[in-house]
């Protein structure tokens, strides 16, 4: 079984802020969606949403404009709203908190602040993730950083732990080796992509059978499936 996924929506003009903000939040094993102006923001605001990051100086409708669009649906009514913006004055907060947002953040702001408030808002809203991960017999629990295998506890060290969780949160998405990297080892020195191939060896020989998700991407990297696939070529 899956993990129910907690969904996201990023919108900014800014596409690197869009891009940086999403990529914490998807190292948290968020799913997130992106919008780039007022008029995509409305469209991708759709139920499945949990939480928006909204910015407020947007082309065409701007975020209050947004923000008072959704108050006004029935199905987007309850989302929680996190105002990200440069207008920095005291009015302009209070604006948007009053139109019905739930936070306000004014840039510039760093990344995992931003993560911080929207599990803030999700923990208050009573949206929360699931602590453990069950896929046929192998349960991850998240809160004890320990999985087991029909029972068994199997052992694995933190990073193993951390590797094994973000392929099973990130299901048939193929990461590179680099990218593995990046998210795993993040500011790490010294350590190279031959790491990742050591690391899905002793992960994959503890896994025994259920090995046979995880695998190798011809000229990518790895990659986590719910259903063995002829087609991937898999590493013993």
């Amino acid at each position: 079984m899956r993990p129910p996924l907690i969904n996201v929506l990023v919108v900014d003009d800014e596409e690197d802020v869009v891009e940086v903000v999403s990529h914490f939040l998807q190292q948290e094993g968020y799913s997130v969606l992106q919008a780039y102006d007022g008029e995509e923001a409305l469209q991708k605001a759709n139920p499945d949403v949990d939480i928006i990051v909204l910015d407020i100086m947007l082309p065409g409708l701007d975020g209050y404009e947004v923000c008072e669009k959704l108050r006004s649906r029935v199905e987007t009514e309850q989302i929680p709203i996190i105002f990200l913006s440069a207008k920095s004055e005291e009015e302009d907060q209070v604006q948007g908190l009053m139109m019905g947002g739930d936070d306000y953040l004014t840039k510039p702001v760093s990344p995992q602040i931003v993560v911080a408030h929207v599990k803030a808002v999700l923990r208050r809203s009573g949206v929360e993730e699931s602590k453990t991960i069950e896929m046929r017999d192998l349960k991850i629990f998240e809160d004890e950083y320990r999985a087991t295998l029909g029972g068994e506890d199997l052992g694995l060290t933190l990073t193993e732990f951390e590797l094994l969780r973000y392929l099973v949160r990130h299901p048939r998405k193929a990461f590179t080796r680099q990218q593995l990297l990046e998210t795993i080892w993040k500011d790490a020195m010294m350590v190279t992509e031959r790491t990742v191939d050591a690391h899905i060896k002793n992960l994959r020989e503890k896994l025994d059978h259920f090995a046979e998700h995880i695998q190798t991407v011809r000229g990518v990297g790895y990659r986590f499936v719910e259903e063995k696939e002829s087609s991937a070529e898999a590493s013993s």
